[in-house]
């Protein structure tokens, strides 16, 4: 199935049967390419925090898991168009700021989608990549992938070593200035659209391949 443009889709990130993280995103294209996103800034989010607010950042990401509940938050600081490759064991984020302006890249690495009639469902691989106009770029959470490896609910170390090599093949494709970074849609006018909002079923069974 692809979704058509303007469409309004859920993008879920799992931790076994329990949602992690949720998106709202507008389609703005899908095709053999792959499935591009728009998440605009004060759009509604939802992420699995502590009983006490804690994030992931501030807290173990499996006791988040174990013990946390889903928060409504709000979207800030950036737009963001989300490309998703067919297939691929990552995501490409285009950062731009409130005026349009792109900030860079950001490599999510995750497992690949499964499509169902209202979005596409994940799991995060909490190891991530930051890539820079300038053609800097760095690792980003590093120490909480390497604390969650051997954890059940998470990867062992032959997993873990997969999904950094998913990192590095991104790494060798930004270096050589390959698409995806390679200056396509980094020019991107803002699209317009009506307020996104969390549509009904969102909290149906996690798609399986």
């Amino acid at each position: 199935m692809r979704f058509a443009p303007g469409q309004t889709v859920l993008r879920r990130f799992f931790r076994g049967e329990r949602i992690s993280f949720l998106n709202v995103c507008r389609v703005l294209g899908d095709d053999d390419r792959g499935l591009r996103m728009w998440l605009p800034i004060g759009t509604p989010y939802w992420r699995r925090l502590t009983p006490d607010g804690r994030n992931g950042h501030e807290a173990p990401m499996a006791e988040i898991i174990a013990t946390g509940e889903l928060a409504e938050l709000t979207w800030s600081g950036s737009h963001v168009l989300v490309f998703l490759p067919p297939r691929a064991a990552h995501s490409i984020w285009w950062f731009f700021g409130p005026d349009g302006e792109f900030r860079g890249w950001y490599g999510n690495l995750e497992a690949p989608y499964t499509r169902w009639e209202g979005g596409v469902d994940t799991e995060d691989h909490e190891l991530d990549l930051w890539f820079t106009p300038d053609r800097s770029w760095r690792w980003k959470d590093e120490e909480a992938f390497v604390e969650l490896i051997g954890h059940p609910l998470f990867w062992s170390a032959e997993q873990a070593a997969g999904i950094r090599a998913e990192g590095e093949k991104l790494v060798k494709l930004f270096e050589a200035a390959e698409f995806p970074f390679d200056g396509t849609w980094c020019d991107l006018p803002m699209p317009a659209g009506p307020a996104l909002v969390r549509p009904d079923g969102w909290d149906r069974p996690r798609a399986l391949a």
